[in-house]
């Protein structure tokens, strides 16, 4: 816990120092996952990246439609060598609460709709391993700091009868 609090302060930092103008067509990240739920009884925290492309800008600017991708892992608490990996494709309609310029944050939030692959992975049971998919859904929010992002959101799919959830915490770049 120690390392993601000084990481995210060092995150911060850069953001404050590197900012730049406008958000970016494009954008990458990386962050913490941290499991609830059904996922959170056997999950521990873990990682995951994303990228995507914005496809559509509302005339103001304060609104856009982004098509983004993830991939992650977490391991497991109850059997060591097991993991779950996370992935799949998301549409996420953002919008900016406040606009001028001058601005040296503006705050987001974000809503996304989309699917995700639960892919069971042990080093024991492989007879066990395996994927299954289902409909994805989130939201959260953030902030821009220029070019430089910073958001908290809710993840889950009902997969297999069962919910995988969690929530991310990530930090990127647009461009």
């Amino acid at each position: 816990m120690r390392r993601l609090v000084i990481g995210a302060s060092t995150l911060a930092a850069a953001f404050v120092l590197g900012a730049a103008p406008a958000h970016g067509q494009f954008f990458v990240g990386i962050g913490a996952t941290l499991p609830t739920g059904d996922y959170g009884e056997f999950a521990e925290t873990g990682w995951m990246a994303t990228a995507g492309v914005r496809v559509w800008q509302s005339p103001n600017d304060r609104a856009g439609l982004w098509a983004e991708g993830f991939y992650g892992s977490n391991t497991h608490s109850d059997i060591d060598g097991d993991k779950t990996n996370l992935y799949g494709g998301l549409a996420s309609v953002g919008f900016d609460l406040t606009t001028g310029a001058g601005m040296t944050a503006t705050p987001y939030l974000l809503g996304s709709v989309g699917y995700m692959v639960h892919q069971y992975k042990s080093d024991l049971f492989s007879e066990f391993e395996g994927s299954d998919g289902g409909i994805a859904f989130g939201g959260g929010g953030g902030f821009y700091l220029g070019r430089f992002w910073l958001d908290a959101r809710y993840m889950a799919a009902s997969i297999d009868s069962e919910t995988t959830s969690f929530i991310l915490v990530s930090a990127g770049v647009a461009f």
